[in-house]
């Protein structure tokens, strides 16, 4: 079954319904167990946020999981977390629960928005940008 087909469909029924019935919630249990359990503590919880920057109208989409704030780019369901890095990269799984809580979270309009200027973008990307390795200076 390819999740991110069942997850799309989900969200647009979400969506267009302003809520989880109990087919979609049945649907989103039978496909994604344990990771629907945990996105939907996050969105219960209120901990997705949408970052917007003005004036570029650039969004940026955090949610804080068990391991911290990881950014979530919804266009092409990739996440920062080290769950999409060895499960969804691996091949294991296609969608981690931080993209499952941001979906949810969008379709329900059941997050924290936050507004900022395009000055402060930096401040926040670099919460997920790596540090340069430093070479040994020996």
């Amino acid at each position: 079954m390819d999740e991110t087909v069942v997850l799309k469909q989900v969200r647009k029924d979400i969506h267009q319904a302003g809520t989880i019935g109990d087919t979609e919630k049945q649907r989103l249990q039978e496909t994604f167990t344990k990771r629907y359990s945990q996105a939907s503590t996050i969105v219960d919880e209120q901990k997705v946020t949408k970052y917007a920057f003005k004036p570029s109208g650039r969004t940026i989409w955090a949610v804080t999981g068990k391991h911290g704030e990881q950014q979530v780019l919804p266009e092409s369901l990739y996440c920062t977390c080290s769950d999409y890095y060895y499960r969804v990269m691996g091949g294991k799984k296609q969608v981690c629960y931080h993209i499952i809580a941001q979906q949810l979270a969008e379709a329900l309009g059941k997050y924290q928005s936050t507004d900022l200027s395009d000055a402060k973008y930096s401040d926040i990307t670099s919460k997920w940008t790596p540090r340069p390795v430093q070479a040994d200076q020996s």
